[in-house]
């Protein structure tokens, strides 16, 4: 019972912390609404404009097949002068002019020139032209009667397209847990050592273990409130998929921050005051969350760096951690990067039981 009780007065004592509270809640919400805004739930149907000079049966057909295509949303125009200005004005992504004649033209005298207009610079444009191309050769395979030598057998498997949102939010989520266990425990240890509480604590019959354990469950309950806020907020305000099984979800999430607050406890050996334990807290803090996946890819890295980064204690948690929300995936998918995780639990351990000092 006296650790319960120790566990909520120190949970109480962190509310009160408002300081503590931007750092472990607000600061990671903003980065969720920042990127929920920009790469949030939207329409993926590409909008390609069509100018049918034409107006014959070939082009109506033409069209009529054009807009049975996925993920394509056809837009007939009449004008194309108006059309190309809206292009130029960046309000029109692509534009598919029909030549005049077209059935005529394809009777007796093929190819008809079937014009395609978008900007070389986006490199989405190259995946659309080549839809349209494909579209083409399909339509001028029927027109020409050819026999069919080839036959396709269709094995349609479901999966999930995974969005920008999708990929970055479980990084938020752990990014805001790590910060807050590293930085935040580290300050108060080193605050406490400043008060010479620590020292006091030695004179009285509270057992120093239980004091420990006792800051170390009101972190890992922060810690799954703070993700469930965050992965909260993602989800329901901006329509981000969390697909694995919570409990799966939350055991790892608190088997990663066991790390992140061993490390808090090195940190705040180390640290004489409360802004020292500030700045070598985002001193290890920081790297960890440009280098380790956070918010891009760690395949982008160079391989010195993708190799590296493979044997730090936030990317194997990340990947792991985005498997099982992502893909439902089970935590016996993951032996080596959970090995990895396990090493940094049993060192940093080591190293904050060694280095851990009182006054």
């Amino acid at each position: 019972m006296l650790i319960f009780h120790l566990t909520i007065a120190n949970l109480k004592m962190i509310s009160r912390n408002r300081q503590s509270l931007f750092w472990a809640l607000a600061f990671p919400l903003i980065f969720v609404v920042v990127f929920g805004t920009f790469f949030g739930e939207s329409d993926t149907a590409t909008t390609i404009a069509v100018i049918d000079n034409a107006q014959d049966d070939v082009s109506r057909q033409l069209i009529s097949n054009l807009r049975e295509l996925e993920d394509l949303n056809v837009e007939e125009r009449e004008n194309e002068r108006l059309a190309r200005k809206e292009f130029n004005d960046g309000d029109l992504n692509y534009l598919l002019i029909i030549p005049e004649g077209l059935q005529a033209t394809v009777q007796n005298d093929p190819p008809a020139r079937v014009t395609v207009v978008y900007d070389d610079t986006n490199p989405i444009g190259e995946i659309v032209v080549g839809l349209v191309d494909r579209f083409i050769d399909q339509a001028n395979l029927e027109m020409s009667n050819a026999p069919i030598r080839l036959a396709l057998t269709i094995e349609g498997v479901s999966i999930r397209e995974v969005d920008y949102l999708d990929f970055v939010l479980p990084g938020l989520a752990v990014w805001g847990v790590m910060s807050f266990s590293v930085i935040g425990l580290a300050a108060t240890i080193s605050s406490y050592r400043e008060k010479k509480i620590l020292t006091r604590i030695l004179a009285t019959p509270l057992s120093v273990s239980i004091f420990f354990a006792s800051q170390v469950l009101a972190y890992l309950v922060l810690a799954l409130i703070q993700a469930t806020i965050i992965l909260s907020v993602g989800v329901l305000a901006f329509g981000a998929s969390v697909e694995g099984n919570l409990l799966v979800i939350a055991l790892l999430l608190l088997m990663g921050n066991l790390v992140f607050l061993n490390l808090g406890f090195i940190v705040g050996a180390y640290a004489k005051t409360v802004q020292a334990a500030s700045g070598l807290g985002n001193a290890v803090v920081l790297p960890l969350m440009f280098f380790s996946g956070v918010f891009f890819p760690t395949d982008n890295l160079p391989l010195v760096l993708q190799t590296l980064v493979e044997f730090l204690p936030l990317a194997p948690m990340l990947e792991t951690f985005r498997g099982v929300i992502l893909e439902s995936k089970s935590l016996t998918d993951f032996p080596a990067q959970l090995s990895v995780l396990a090493g940094w639990l049993v060192g940093t351990a080591i190293v904050a039981v060694k280095t851990f000092r009182f006054r």
